[in-house]
């Protein structure tokens, strides 16, 4: 009888810690957000938590929150120029800079701080178009085990904000791809064509590149300013090389049912015209006459 009780005693306390631990680890187990780049980079940050939408001040309007303390890793051969910059939510030129060590950063601060993630890996020369904005929380202390990331999907939304160009209302057929705008060259170039920040759109056979030709009148091929089935859109990024009077520019590209859409800001910046958002009349703004600015 006795020894009954005994081994009732001890499978019951075996019981308690199994349990025990498994409500531990169940809390330590938190979700590592993977941003996949062009040419197979990507970043990763710990203790996701969501993603939300913030104020577009030039790196677009999607803000990633997660619970620091958060790690942030570079995969992929980091170049000199990549950085980590912290602001407080209510002085954003208020910059200080996070170190990064062999690929890796840890964020520990939390009240009211926001950050810009800027990965820039070797052969890239856009500083700020693979911005990625982190706003972090106060988390706990508890020794995480972080899942295994896997590759997000593609997603193309059509952009519902209407466009003006130099004051005047022009219809798109643009999308909005992780928090950025999207249009098609051809469009843009027909859009700006005639004003003093207009280019020529070509294709280089021998480089098998898109050229682009700065302060050229635009040759319109037929079919630009025309809006297509948006259903079932089929999205992926493209490797298209492009030239921009005769060198190579770095630049983001997606395919959306066959045809290259290219980020807004990356053309604006590449033709030096000027960029804005209107927020309280949700207006994009391309305006030839100024000049870009970040």
């Amino acid at each position: 009888m006795k020894k009954s009780v005994k081994r009732i005693s001890f499978l019951l306390v075996l019981s308690l810690v199994m349990s025990l631990f498994a409500s531990l680890t169940a809390f330590a187990v938190v979700t590592e957000k993977r941003i996949d780049l062009k040419n197979g980079n990507y970043v990763t940050f710990t203790n996701f938590v969501e993603e939300t939408t913030t104020e577009d001040v030039g790196y677009g309007s999607k803000q990633y929150i997660a619970k620091g303390p958060v790690t942030v890793t570079f995969n992929g051969k980091l170049s000199e120029d990549a950085s980590i910059a912290q602001w407080f939510d209510d002085d954003i030129e208020g910059l200080n800079y996070i170190e990064i060590k062999d690929n890796k950063a840890v964020i520990t601060e939390t009240e009211g701080v926001s950050y810009g993630i800027f990965p820039v890996f070797e052969g890239e020369t856009d500083r700020f178009g693979n911005a990625i904005l982190l706003k972090v929380i106060a988390g706990d202390t508890t020794p995480a085990i972080t899942t295994t990331p896997q590759p997000a999907a593609l997603a193309a939304t059509p952009t519902d904000s209407k466009v003006e160009v130099n004051g005047k209302n022009v219809s798109f057929e643009a999308y909005t791809i992780n928090g950025f705008n999207y249009f098609k060259l051809r469009d843009l170039a027909m859009a700006i064509n005639g004003s003093e920040k207009n280019f020529e759109v070509s294709f280089d056979e021998a480089k098998n590149a898109i050229a682009l030709t700065s302060k050229k009148a635009y040759t319109p091929a037929g079919g630009e300013l025309t809006v297509s089935d948006k259903s079932n859109l089929q999205v992926s990024e493209t490797s298209a090389t492009i030239l921009l009077d005769g060198k190579e520019v770095q630049v983001t590209a997606y395919s959306i049912n066959g045809s290259n859409y290219f980020q807004l800001r990356d053309i604006g910046r590449m033709m030096n015209f000027g960029v804005a958002w209107d927020g309280e009349a949700s207006i994009i703004k391309i305006d030839t006459k100024a000049e870009y600015k970040e």
